[in-house]
């Protein structure tokens, strides 16, 4: 029985091996993969050959990937775009994607009922009536000033 530790597979496909298994726990950015293959050791030739045979196959989409994060994200927790935004590109998202899908995600919602829920859910019935902490809650979670104005006349700031 042959053991464990003799393989006849190249480094490169190690390489291959251990990003499909970083892969296969959760969806990843691009850009969390290549981190991992840099400390793994990759070379930077051997790690843009991964990505691309990654992107080939369908393991790895940002853009796709970005918007269902972002969809997911928002239904758990309604927010402010600038608050979405700060958070795709913490997750290592790149700026031209979290753009694009800002502008998809908040297409056609209705940012006062998005704010009215985030403040139903955090305050209850205490932000009808304490407009400075609702207005502040607001603009923690990245609404914007006109948001704040229209559901509290509130406009100056915390």
């Amino acid at each position: 029985m042959p053991s464990r530790t003799t393989s006849s597979r190249s480094p490169a496909d190690g390489f291959e091996l251990a990003a499909v298994r970083y892969l296969a726990r959760r969806e990843r950015t691009e850009a969390q993969v290549r981190t991992f293959l840099n400390r793994a050791g990759a070379s930077a030739a051997r790690i843009r050959s991964l990505l691309s045979h990654f992107r080939e196959q369908g393991y790895l989409n940002d853009q796709a990937y970005a918007a269902r994060w972002a969809r997911d994200r928002l239904a758990r927790c309604p927010m402010g775009q600038a608050r979405l935004e700060t958070e795709l590109l913490a997750k290592g998202f790149d700026r031209t994607i979290v753009a694009k899908t800002v502008r998809q995600v908040y297409d056609g919602r209705n940012h006062l009922a998005l704010a009215r829920t985030l403040l139903a859910k955090r305050l209850g019935r205490v932000a009808v009536g304490d407009r400075r902490r609702g207005a502040s809650l607001l603009r923690r979670y990245g609404f914007d000033e006109d948001t704040v104005e229209e559901l509290f006349g509130v406009n100056e700031s915390p």
